[in-house]
């Protein structure tokens, strides 16, 4: 499996948003699987994701080459399912 980081900035609500659906509806099942990559926690690695993947826009999830930008409820459930191998 890759390694699932979720892109984000502070004061964001759109992150904020996805923060709390994984939390609270997800009951935290993807915890161990995501990687945060906060913008102000770890700024090299943040600025290094976002030029990779040509990201303009928060949130995102990135695993290996693929990325999600949209990041309503379905395509992340399908999106964490793909790569972190659990149902």
């Amino acid at each position: 499996m890759n390694q699932i980081y979720l892109v984000s900035k502070p004061n964001c609500p759109q992150c904020h948003s996805l923060k709390m659906f994984l939390k609270m509806a997800l009951r935290d099942k993807y915890v161990d699987d995501i990687k945060i990559c906060d913008q102000e926690l770890d700024e090299e690695l943040y600025y290094t994701i976002v030029k990779e993947f040509r990201i303009t826009s928060l949130p995102a999830l990135v695993a290996g080459d693929d990325i999600l930008r949209q990041c309503d409820p379905t395509p992340t459930v399908q999106f964490l399912e793909k790569h972190a191998g659990k149902k």
